[in-house]
């Protein structure tokens, strides 16, 4: 009865491979569709002997149905949500329940990016079932690591790692920074304090002007104005110190460096002296003594100076003694130790000289209580260490030994040491290349708690601003800064600055320097802007926001704005929503800001063809094919990375059906029926031929 049993099989089996190729042809329009393929396999584990090498089998069966997850054709789509993976990763699905909540474990997978956006505004499939990936951050300006979450939507359904389309409306945000950075020209008239000019923004009182546009908590724009005026230049106090070179910041600085009160300048830095010596010669010899050899007796131009009392440089660099004796001979003694290389060269400069004054005085004409007859035109004045801006313009060197300053200067009798210096020019050579050229004693390195004062000039840039027409610190008690600073030449109309920029070089002087931990600046030009706003119908709020100046320049160039941005945003409506490669899908709205909405979730199985197909374009998985939680085989992971592939917007996978090929299997299983029918025929002859025989 065993013939029976086979031409059986043989039937069934043909039918089920006729099924399954009759399913791939009904498929073949179908969207992601992975064509099956029907294994047959021989039987003979009914065989009576199963020793038996030459027994006769029991016909076919089946071992499955095959479905190779090999890459469809991608096509074009109109529909922008419309998906297609480039690669062997799978779109993770999850099924709703219709209350719109998920059941977290109802997780499946396919391959047809068909996506629409639900009543509730979550992508789905045409099935209604969810796409999932990696959630947004809450700011919506980058993608989290978190697939399985998501927290709550607005209507206080569990995400569960749904994607969620972005609002078709951003609401507008409070500008709360506003950065403005420009390139000033250099060359542009100062309005000195001597001309006595002030600021007046209906006149020609100031250089440039900038606009901005700002926005209220209500999304409502509003215009602030950016005055900028040259003004006399100043000088800028440097002290040098064992720790470097430091100065005060501007009057509108803030430090970015937490404690920080002072910019400092890296010690390394190098200070190359610029002015002219006044004698020079060369080591003959290396010591470092308090004498030194030179091969000729000091001289300039040719023409021998007595070096004594001069302070003597060793290759450029103050050595902080002077020459005690020899000053016309090539044996020199000096005051202090000096270390002198062999061949290096020597130069001398005039000493200091110092004194206190005998009268008080707030005029040009200063009285020392000793004569200084070496004090020359052009030397500075310090007092009390500090720059005065002053220099010498005349000098009696006999009683009552007068000094005659180049403007008033004020002194108090006794109390305070006057220094007379000549002014010797340097150049600061910063590690990062930076130089400031400025004036000073010496360029000596110091030690200990010894300092050295120096000067350099800077320019002066006043700043203004207002808000829709309403001048910050000027006739409104709501507009106001936390600056108000008075301004070079205050005049009558009482316009307080909300800024002020001081450059060395054309660089602020904030932003010289940077934090070597941070990279940004120590210190930074900020001032925060106070006023209060009101909308179209009548109601007001209060704007505060920084204004931040501190990447100004000012270079011998026409003016031009290099950098203006701020972070406030009027209501912006959603434009178009797009899905890059790595399947971030991003919400693009008319103001130009991005929304992300996520990044799609792929999932790749190492055995996807274990995969439990479930009808409607989707499988699960299974024990064969691995699942996520087991966590072997199977990868869950972003678009555009590893194995997963690359993900296609607008865009379809074909079916992978070959119509030709299922056309040509189907004639094949057609015939292998009609075949197997024939043996069942031929056996049930045989049974009659045998009953007719008994009978």
């Amino acid at each position: 009865m065993s013939n029976y049993t086979i031409a059986l099989a043989g039937l069934q089996n043909t039918s089920l491979a006729i099924d399954t190729t009759s399913n791939n042809i009904a498929n073949a329009n179908t969207v992601g569709y992975k064509a099956g393929e029907y294994v047959f396999a021989d039987q003979f584990v009914k065989a009576i002997n199963p020793a038996d090498q030459a027994r006769v089998g029991m016909g076919t069966q089946s071992l499955g149905v095959r479905r190779p997850m090999l890459q469809g054709t991608i096509t074009n789509s109109a529909n922008p949500l419309d998906l297609a993976i480039s690669g062997k990763g799978m779109f993770r699905l999850l099924q709703g329940s219709g209350d719109g909540n998920v059941d977290p474990s109802a997780v499946y997978y396919t391959r047809n990016g068909q996506f629409a956006v639900d009543k509730q505004g979550y992508i789905v499939n045409e099935n209604g079932m969810y796409l999932t990936g990696y959630q947004p951050a809450r700011d919506g300006n980058s993608v989290t690591d978190d697939y399985m979450d998501g927290g709550v939507d607005k209507n206080g359904h569990q995400k569960r790692g749904r994607l969620l389309m972005p609002d078709s409306n951003l609401p507008g945000n409070e500008t709360s920074t506003s950065r403005i950075s420009a390139m000033l020209d250099s060359t542009s008239t100062a309005f000195t304090s001597t001309a006595n000019v002030s600021f007046d923004p209906t006149q020609s009182t100031f250089n440039n002007k900038t606009t901005q546009t700002v926005f209220d908590n209500e999304g409502n724009s509003h215009t602030l104005e950016v005055y900028y005026r040259r003004v006399s230049d100043a000088n800028l106090t440097i002290t040098s110190g064992v720790n470097g070179y430091t100065y005060s910041p501007s009057r509108a600085s803030s430090p970015n460096t937490l404690g920080a009160t002072l910019v400092t300048i890296n010690p390394n830095s190098v200070l190359r002296m610029d002015s002219p010596s006044n004698a020079s010669s060369q080591a003959s010899a290396s010591s470092s003594s308090i004498t030194i050899s030179v091969s000729t007796a000091a001289a300039n131009a040719g023409s021998p100076v007595d070096v004594t009392g001069m302070r003597v440089f060793v290759n450029g660099v103050d050595s902080g003694a002077t020459v005690s004796a020899g000053g016309t001979t090539t044996s020199l003694t000096t005051t202090s130790a000096v270390v002198v290389p062999s061949g290096a060269a020597v130069t001398f400069y005039a000493p200091r000289h110092s004194t206190t004054a005998s009268a008080t005085t707030t005029g040009t004409t200063i009285t020392p209580a000793a004569a200084l007859s070496t004090a020359s035109v052009g030397d500075r004045i310090f007092v009390n260490g500090v720059d005065s801006g002053k220099t010498v313009v005349s000098s009696l060197p006999t009683s009552p030994f007068t000094i005659t300053a180049s403007s008033a200067i004020s002194i108090t009798s006794g109390d305070k040491l006057t220094v007379f210096k000549p002014s010797l020019d340097m150049t600061l050579i910063a590690p990062d290349g930076t130089e400031i050229t400025m004036q000073g004693f010496s360029n000596k390195k110091q030690t200990g708690v010894a300092t050295e004062v120096l000067t350099t000039t800077m320019a002066k840039v006043e700043v203004y601003a207002s808000l829709d027409g309403r001048f910050f610190d000027y006739n409104d008690a709501t507009t106001t800064s936390n600056r108000a600073l008075t301004p070079q030449t205050p005049g009558v109309l009482g316009y307080k600055e909300v800024s002020e920029l001081c450059f060395i070089g054309g660089r602020n002087i904030d932003a010289l320097v940077t934090d070597n931990l941070s990279g940004n600046p120590m210190f930074s030009t900020v001032t925060k802007l106070s006023t209060r706003v009101t909308n179209q119908a009548g109601g007001s709020s209060d704007l505060v926001f920084d204004l931040n100046l501190t990447d100004t320049s000012l270079e011998a160039g026409p003016f031009q704005i290099t950098h203006s941005t701020q972070n406030g945003e009027p209501l912006a409506r959603l434009t178009n929503v797009t899905v890059d490669n790595e399947g971030r899908i991003v919400g693009v709205y008319g103001s130009g800001k991005l929304q992300y909405v996520g990044q799609l979730a792929l999932v790749h199985f190492d055995a996807a063809e274990g995969l439990i197909p479930v009808g409607k374009n989707a499988f699960a998985a299974s024990v064969m094919s691995g699942t996520e939680h087991a966590a072997e085989g199977v990868l869950v992971g972003r678009g555009g990375t590893g194995i997963f592939g690359e993900i296609k917007g607008q865009a379809l996978e074909s079916s992978t059906v070959d119509l030709a090929n299922e056309l040509v299997r189907l004639m094949v299983l057609q015939r292998s029926y009609s075949a197997n029918s024939q043996s069942m025929k031929a056996f049930d002859q045989t049974l009659r031929d045998t009953l007719q025989m008994v009978g």
